[in-house]
């Protein structure tokens, strides 16, 4: 990511822990303002919350794209896909335990160099390792590799290769065949293992998005579209796919993959990333180039599964973290709403939540009740003492008891009206004493 933006990634294991990667990978930890020590390295997230730098890793430059390893052990291990193809293995000031060992320093090289653009890890079987390249005539795109394989240079000219590389490796620490290789003569611009089966591989590619199935390489799903960056699955309803081009934004289901369900409005400049909300349904982030606002898209109550003649209904809305302009977002993994972004220019991290849309019901019985997200909350009348020591009440609330209570329906003994009505009230005792008396 060397000469572009910032980009962020939550830990999978940690709930406080983050890592900015820039020209170089920062390992921090979020906490509260009082919990979290003051010393070099403590940044300000929030009036609430900070941020300590606990390691730095300048050890893989030319960095384009970041992947977290998804299982807890090894639990800081990092997947970088660099400018020349590579994708080297390593870690961040973490105590190595054996397998880790072993697999930090490893590095995956393509027959061809060529850019990396993308990397996934596939969420089960955690050592396939899924690369996404620049276009090469004689060779492919999307490269599935296999961290545990033990395979070597098999031949002089990758040995050659690795021999004149600026950077002096140890062979075994090598592995240039792919576990699969896939897309031939086409470049692959984003990655995603689908969440329905992880044996299923989403790959944005130059002119269509294409599901590679690993039990059958030979043959693919395919769709047109021009909308082949961003791919991410939401996590809450795995056939439900977002992908953007430029400033739009397309919104697809996979069960009838033939085209988009929905596009979202065309923003004025490109998009850079969009991201599914890991904790609220239906809630997809976007961000433009030089933009100090993230837009909103609450796709909450589209129906499932989305019919042919339906038109989902999607509430968009915009927030502004920061003043400045914004490089990268992440959402929390399980604090609701929760992001931290990054400013483009200075670096400088904020801790923002989004608050929800209030929806406010109010009952015929003056009650009122309103959910903001997860919580449900209620506000009834709270009786307040009168001047006399009795409790008042409005006076909407006293017709309702009264008709309740048939107060008025007794005609014959008028004064038993008085009690139905509670006998608490003397101006209606003396109206009732009174209507008795002249009767």
């Amino acid at each position: 990511m060397s000469g572009s933006k910032p980009d962020i990634l939550w830990s999978p294991h940690h709930p406080d822990r983050y890592v900015i990667c820039d020209s170089e990978l920062g390992l921090y930890s979020i906490g509260s303002v009082g919990s979290t020590e003051t010393k070099p390295g403590t940044l300000s997230l929030s009036e609430e919350t900070a941020a300590t730098l606990l390691a730095i890793n300048s050890d893989t430059p030319y960095m384009k794209c970041v992947a977290w390893y998804p299982k807890h052990e090894p639990e800081c291990l990092l997947a970088v896909g660099q400018a020349n193809g590579r994708v080297v293995l390593t870690s961040l000031g973490q105590n190595h335990n054996s397998t880790c060992k072993e697999l930090v320093g490893k590095e995956f090289v393509p027959k061809h160099a060529r850019q990396c653009n993308t990397l996934a890890w596939n969420p089960v079987d955690s050592n396939l390792l899924a690369a996404g390249l620049d276009k090469h005539r004689a060779d492919f795109s999307v490269l599935i590799w296999d961290i545990s394989s033990k395979f070597t240079p098999e031949t002089s000219v990758a040995a050659e290769k690795i021999r004149l590389s600026s950077v002096d490796l140890d062979s075994s620490t090598v592995v240039t065949k792919p576990l699969y290789e896939l897309g031939q003569n086409d470049a692959c611009l984003s990655l995603c293992w689908l969440l329905r089966d992880t044996k299923l591989l989403l790959a944005g590619m130059h002119r269509n998005l294409a599901i590679f199935d690993l039990r059958n390489t030979s043959q693919k799903t395919f769709v047109n579209t021009k909308a082949i960056q961003g791919v991410t699955v939401d996590p809450h309803f795995p056939d439900r796919v977002a992908s953007f081009f430029e400033g739009q934004v397309a919104i697809w289901d996979l069960r009838k993959f033939e085209k988009p369900v929905l596009t979202l409005t065309e923003q004025p400049k490109p998009l850079t990333k969009v991201a599914w909300c890991p904790t609220r349904t239906g809630l997809l982030a976007t961000l433009t180039r030089d933009s100090n606002i993230i837009r909103l898209y609450d796709m909450q109550h589209t129906p499932t599964p989305i019919g042919d003649e339906t038109e989902p209904t999607i509430i968009e809305r915009s927030v502004q973290p920061c003043d400045s302009q914004i490089g990268s977002f992440a959402w929390h993994p399980s604090s609701q709403n929760r992001m931290v972004v990054v400013s483009a220019a200075n670096r400088v991290m904020t801790d923002f939540t989004v608050f929800e849309r209030i929806s406010l019901a109010w009952s015929s019985t003056a009650s009122l009740m309103w959910a903001c997200g997860r919580h449900l909350y209620s506000c009834v009348e709270d009786e307040a003492e009168g001047t006399d020591g009795a409790a008042e009440k409005d006076i909407a609330t006293k017709m309702r008891e009264r008709a309740q209570s048939r107060y008025g329906h007794d005609t014959v003994q008028v004064w038993r009206n008085h009690l139905l009505a509670g006998g608490s009230d003397p101006q209606l005792s003396q109206n009732t004493s009174s209507s008795t008396l002249e009767d």
